[in-house]
């Protein structure tokens, strides 16, 4: 299995995770204060040290755009330090995955607005049922379970980042909605 430290910093939590491993910290905005101080203790306390790992997973949001570029910046810095792979994968795809069923994601942003999308979850597999999009919170129609504002499972990320990884998806592209 390919060791994956995943990274998502697009939502008001800084979200780490490995297979067997994860945390997220509610932060506001201030991700870029605090990231590599708790990636250093995180990794310590989940035993493993950065030479150990074969690849990064990145959350590319959707998000707003200094909380993706603090996220995506640090995992290219640290892939490319690394020597290993990195890729981009759904925060909101992340966060379904901590649920079963149907599910709606939401994330509330300003001025009544927020990013959402839905998704069938089955034995921690994913099907998108609605994409990622911008949505005036009032006019929502969600599909199942609806969650509110909750963190992507970091060991989630840390899958869909293993997934991308072997299947040669590499590619990094913010999703600013």
């Amino acid at each position: 299995m390919v060791l994956v430290l995943a990274l998502d910093t697009a939502t008001p939590y800084l979200v780490l995770g490995l297979p067997h491993a994860e945390r997220a910290i509610r932060l506001g905005r201030r991700h870029a204060e605090v990231l590599w101080g708790e990636l250093e203790a995180f990794l310590q306390e989940a035993g493993v040290k950065l030479r150990e790992l074969e690849g990064i997973a990145v959350g590319r949001g959707p998000g707003s755009y200094t909380g993706l570029r603090v996220g995506i910046a640090a995992g290219l810095g640290l892939a490319r330090g690394l020597g290993v792979p990195v890729a981009g994968v759904e925060t909101l795809e992340a966060t379904a995955l901590r649920y079963q069923g149907r599910v709606t994601v939401v994330q509330r942003t300003r001025n009544g607005l927020c990013y959402t999308a839905s998704y069938r979850v089955e034995e921690g597999r994913s099907e998108t049922l609605q994409a990622a999009h911008r949505s005036r919170l009032d006019e929502l129609q969600p599909i199942g379970l609806l969650t509110l504002d909750q963190p992507p499972s970091g060991k989630a990320l840390a899958l869909l980042g293993r997934k991308a990884l072997q299947a040669g998806r590499t590619l990094i592209e913010p999703l600013y909605l």
